[in-house]
């Protein structure tokens, strides 16, 4: 394929996912079908055409209208193609039985799609502080309307539109507002408990920018702490840290959550844990690179993930901190600039 380095004419990679072709095309359009090879050619329907056209312009990439997928084969057939390249993880068993009917070798693009992503250029970095600097100013922003007797969705509610008017978009997935009990659960929905007296308040939330995410993730605590609290949330604290500072381009990821992870397991908190040190982040709030105990992939200069160490206490609480941070000069760069201290709120 001549969009991969060294590759053969002959071949192309059809993108039919929205995020996909906004990454490969720069526009964001409903439906349609995207053609990368010596050319870009973006297939849509009658209901985008003239949208796509305008976005288009300029660009180099070519709008062409979808009437059936004869448009498809025909392109295919007309452009010599022979093999297809498209995105297991998203095409269906229908499309793909579809595809091969044109008569050309379809081949797994993910794992090229992964790579290409992962790497972000100045402008996508450039989006993600944007977005990282919204919602660290909505968080400390929220701090205020801590109070006894608030929901977490109010609380919630508060917070996001604090972000909105911040220049957010849109959240980058549900946000996570949890007191007490239930900020031991990672992934607690958020619901209608009132904040008491003496309890962890943990929220995990993230904007968009430009279609480029955000994620972050602190714990802060209403009333008085007692001694467990402050000695959980400082061994996760310098969890975080160690992580931050001793991750390098090269390090796999594997390396990378055994550093948070050796750190817990040494304070005695081996099983609390129990999910991976981060992800990337990019036109998706999870994508490549995992940072995960079972994944032997190399981080690179231009990565974008989470750095979020955690531990939990069942009926007790959680901690939790997760920093959005970049992979620049071999070394982590925080997209945060608060000090992470706990912060107590009476």
């Amino acid at each position: 394929m001549r969009f991969m380095k060294g590759s053969c004419s002959s071949s192309a990679l059809l993108v039919t996912d929205r995020v996909n072709r906004r990454y490969f095309s720069g526009v964001d359009i409903g439906e349609g079908f995207l053609f990368v090879a010596d050319e870009k050619v973006y297939f849509t329907d009658g209901r985008y055409f003239l949208a796509l056209k305008d976005k288009l312009a300029g660009s180099g990439v070519k709008a062409a209208l979808y009437r059936s997928e004869e448009d498809l084969k025909e392109y295919i057939d007309r452009t010599g193609i022979k093999t297809l390249y498209v995105d297991y993880s998203t095409v269906t068993v229908e499309e793909y039985k579809k595809y091969k009917t044109f008569g050309v070798k379809i081949k797994n693009a993910r794992p090229y799609i992964d790579r290409k992503r992962s790497v972000k250029s100045k402008e996508e970095i450039g989006f993600i502080k944007r977005s990282c600097e919204i919602v660290l100013k909505a968080y400390y922003d929220t701090l205020p309307e801590i109070k006894e007797g608030v929901t977490e969705r109010e609380l919630k509610n508060v917070f996001e539109k604090k972000c909105a008017d911040l220049g957010a978009e849109a959240m980058a997935f549900d946000t996570i507002v949890a007191f007490g009990e239930n900020s031991a659960v990672p992934h607690h929905e958020t619901g209608d408990t009132k904040l008491k007296n003496n309890s962890a308040v943990l929220i995990d939330a993230g904007t968009l920018y430009k279609g480029y995410a955000s994620d972050l993730t602190r714990t802060a605590f209403f009333g008085e702490p007692d001694e467990k609290f402050l000695k959980v949330y400082d061994a996760v604290l310098k969890a975080n840290i160690l992580a931050e500072e001793n991750i390098r381009a090269g390090t796999t990821c594997k390396v990378a959550d055994g550093i948070a992870r050796a750190h817990l397991e040494k304070a005695g908190y081996k099983d609390n844990f129990t999910h991976s040190l981060g992800h990337g982040v990019g036109l998706e709030i999870h994508e490549f690179p995992y940072l995960s105990p079972r994944r032997e992939d190399k981080l690179k200069n231009g990565n974008v993930f989470t750095v979020e160490p955690g531990a939990y206490f069942g009926e007790e609480f959680g901690v939790r901190i997760e920093d959005t941070v970049l992979l620049k000069g071999g070394k982590v760069e925080r997209l945060f600039d608060d000090d992470k201290k706990p912060i107590i709120i009476k």
